[in-house]
């Protein structure tokens, strides 16, 4: 059976070709699509074995939707239906990668034998393509794999996690040919990431992005020591205007020609630039953190992205960096706010172990297979290499996950304040002694004016008005009229011991009548 897909703007032309191809045997319609947008979207999510686009299908020219889903879907047959079947259309149609060009209206045998032609071509690139590869490297120029990163608001770790990604895809599978772009023009740092310098940029070849060869991409690609492709952003900001959409798809489709794994990292601003990335790539990642300012740019930047008819919100990826139990946004919330998949492999908050691979330009030197293997999740996801072995994430547990790992740490910092700690208690127990002293020192000099008055011993009376703990050492003066009382201050547990002098208050005795 071969599938089609239908793009044409005009009715009539749609209907015609449909009512054509249903009376074919073995031919099967699965969708007719009325705009370019719609029309790239179909295919990537259908996958037919032909696609069928009228030359006045808009809003983009058709034939640059046509040069990009060659490009996407090299296993599907484009036919370009035009009513001007000369020379000049056939030569345009075949220069941006269509199989033929089909005449309207079409007569039903030719139409016929192109589809079928088509549908067999189709099937049998597909067979290629899905052939097995000596230890999963590609021999020789492939199709790659195009991923682009793009970050919800600035700061959310877009870079890192793009630059660490490709290399691990890099150590993870030797002989992996993958390449890094940096389309973050105005405040690109995969270069400050891994302490490059460079003097060529994407903008050397966006500006002869009208006759780009493979050479002088070659050219402008930075090898860092690991192997990894790099071709990164100018560091002229003048040099950013030419970078453009129409200069930009040129430059990709000679990547996909050059390398296995295209990894963009896209940035956090919707530009052209951006957005012809996120258009032209395989799979989108837009990564947010578990914060309602992320979220609202996360949100933000997919509305804008719709707006421009370049990717769907079910056709993007979302993953959450820096999954923390100490988050008030949890990922099932996420899950909530979003039409578009989240992945379950999120990435876990790591401030502390990743600051100093950040601060040196080492990332390979950061030993913790937590994050290694929670990037190796998300590739797998994503698909950003086809057939290579999952590895399974360690569940993300936020805070409870550091804390096991610091239990030695947090021992050691409790045995260390504790002294300080008891000091503090006991000065401040020992000044509630000292406050309790003097109100029952008074108290005792009041009984003991009193017992003077009446003719009683003064020094009962005052022993009587405290506590048993504190009567010990008090001792009891008359002199004339006023009568004295002086009672020792405790140390720390009365009755045990007490500090030298003490606390004295007098009192007048009043003579009864």
């Amino acid at each position: 059976m071969i599938s089609v897909v239908i793009g044409a703007a005009d009715q009539s032309v749609a209907y015609e070709l449909r009512a054509a191809l249903g009376e074919m045997d073995g031919v099967e319609v699965q969708f007719v699509v009325e705009t370019t947008s719609e029309l790239v979207a179909a295919v990537l999510r259908l996958e037919p074995d032909v696609v069928l686009v009228h030359d006045q299908l808009g809003p983009d020219p058709a034939l640059q939707a046509v040069r990009d889903l060659s490009l996407r879907r090299p296993g599907c047959a484009l036919l370009v239906v035009t009513a001007s079947a000369d020379t000049s259309q056939f030569t345009m149609a075949m220069d941006v990668g269509a199989r033929g060009v089909v005449a309207f209206p079409p007569a039903y045998e030719d139409l016929r034998a192109r589809i079928t032609a088509a549908g067999e071509w189709s099937q049998q690139m597909r067979r290629i393509l899905a052939a097995p590869r000596d230890a999963g490297v590609l021999s020789g120029p492939g199709r790659a794999r195009v991923i682009a990163f793009a970050g919800a608001k600035g700061g959310v770790g877009t870079t890192t996690v793009a630059t660490h990604l490709a290399l691990d895809v890099l150590r993870n599978l030797p002989g992996h040919r993958v390449c890094l772009v940096d389309l973050d023009l105005e405040k690109g740092d995969v270069s400050g990431i891994l302490e490059v310098r460079h003097r060529t940029s994407v903008a050397d070849v966006a500006k002869v992005s009208e006759d780009l060869s493979a050479q002088a991409v070659a050219d402008a690609v930075v090898l860092h020591e690991s192997g990894l492709g790099l071709l990164l952003a100018p560091a002229d900001v003048r040099d950013i205007e030419a970078v453009h959409p129409q200069s930009l798809r040129e430059v990709f489709a000679v990547l996909r020609h050059e390398y296995d794994l295209v990894v963009v990292d896209a940035g956090a601003h919707v530009t052209p630039v951006q957005a012809a990335a996120v258009e032209l790539a395989d799979e989108v990642v837009m990564l947010t953190t578990p914060d309602v300012l992320a979220l609202r740019g996360l949100r933000r930047t997919i509305t804008q992205w719709e707006g421009l008819g370049v990717r769907k919100e079910s056709d993007l990826h979302v993953l959450v960096n820096r999954v923390s139990r100490q988050s008030s946004v949890s990922a099932e919330t996420i899950r909530q706010l979003t039409r578009a998949p989240v992945l379950s492999a999120g990435l876990p908050a790591m401030f502390r172990r990743l600051e100093p691979v950040i601060n040196s330009r080492s990332p390979l030197e950061l030993r913790d297979d937590v994050w290694w293997k929670a990037l190796r999740a998300v590739g797998h996801e994503v698909q950003v290499a086809p057939g290579a072995p999952a590895v399974a994430a360690e569940p993300v547990k936020g805070r409870s996950r550091r804390r096991g790992k610091d239990d030695g740490q947090a021992a050691i910092e409790v045995v260390g304040t504790l002294p300080v700690l008891l000091f503090t208690l006991l000065v401040i127990w020992q000044l509630v002694l000292f406050g309790m002293t003097f109100v029952w020192s008074g108290h005792a000099a009041s009984a003991a004016a009193r017992a003077v008055s009446v003719g009683q011993d003064p020094a009962v009376a005052a022993r009587a008005g405290v506590p048993g703990g504190l009567a010990g050492d008090l001792s009891v003066s008359t002199s004339g009229s006023t009568v004295t009382v002086n009672l020792p201050v405790p140390m720390v547990v009365p009755g045990t011991a007490s500090f030298p002098g003490g606390v004295e208050t007098s009192r007048t005795v009043v003579m009864e009548p």
